[in-house]
């Protein structure tokens, strides 16, 4: 079940797809129709975000909404990883995501 703590990570997985997908905020925002300083306020979560454009930001970096509203954020994953004894190296880092990432848009075609 969801609860409102999902919500409050759904800005940091933004931040972290986001950097895995190698875009700027500026980038991003332009391909989702807003404003690079509103993305920064969703990212930091100082706004909230509508179901629109969870959408249009799930589109464009390939994930699905529920990555996005996860109630785990990135940087917890990978913290959780580390006190449960897995290797920094067997965790993921941006730039394996972003090969995933593509990896994923690729086999979709």
């Amino acid at each position: 079940m969801y609860d409102e703590k999902c919500l409050q990570n759904i800005g940091s997985n933004i931040r972290f797809l986001r950097a895995a997908c190698q875009l700027s905020q500026q980038e991003l925002a332009k391909r989702i129709g807003i404003s690079q300083t509103h993305l920064s306020n969703i990212e930091r979560s100082h706004v909230r975000v509508n179901l629109k454009l969870l959408l249009r930001i799930a589109n464009t970096v390939g994930c699905t909404l529920e990555t996005l509203v996860d109630t785990r954020s990135a940087l917890d994953w990978r913290q959780e990883q580390a006190e449960n004894g897995v290797p920094k190296q067997e965790a993921y880092t941006l730039e394996e995501v972003r090969q995933l990432l593509q990896l994923l848009r690729l086999s979709k075609q």
